[in-house]
């Protein structure tokens, strides 16, 4: 169709369209599984069918652990949280994540996710569900997927 077919307010309709494209970074998404990010570590979290589907009324937390040369084991130094999550969750963690001052978001990173729900309610149990990535990540990396699959044991005292 060309503009010219169109009335005077079908063509500033057409005009304000296309600002609003071109202003909201047109019609790409970041990606959260697709490609490399920069300065990043991105992907997505899913549920392995046997978590009890209660538990998404919980929250849960992607942590991103590094090792660094004066370190003697991975230690968390990122972390973002996602309260009452529908998966599959993506997720990406950068700098402005990182809990740990003088620490710098680069290099390998291993990456875990926890669903904990504390319920408060008789009726519905207290719990908490794990999973990690297969592999190590890398900041500015390939996209990571993790699966929550394993049920972490209960803590004593808890009633459980």
């Amino acid at each position: 169709m060309h503009l010219g077919n169109l009335t005077p307010v079908g063509r500033i309709l057409s005009g304000i369209l296309l600002v609003v494209v071109l202003l909201s970074g047109g019609c790409t998404r970041t990606p959260a599984g697709g490609g490399h990010v920069p300065g990043k570590v991105v992907g997505t979290v899913d549920l392995d069918p046997k978590v009890p589907l209660w538990m998404t009324h919980g929250s849960l937390a992607v942590v991103a652990l590094m090792k660094g040369p004066t370190s003697p084991d991975w230690l968390p130094v990122a972390r973002v949280v996602f309260i009452h999550p529908t998966f599959p969750v993506p997720f990406e963690i950068s700098q402005k994540d990182v809990r740990l001052t003088g620490i710098t978001f680069q290099g390998e990173v291993r990456l875990v996710a926890r669903l904990s729900l504390e319920s408060g309610s008789s009726l519905v149990a207290n719990g908490e569900y794990s999973g990690t990535a297969p592999v190590d990540g890398a900041v500015g990396g390939a996209p990571v997927r993790i699966v929550i699959d394993r049920k972490l044991p209960s803590v004593s005292g808890s009633g459980q």
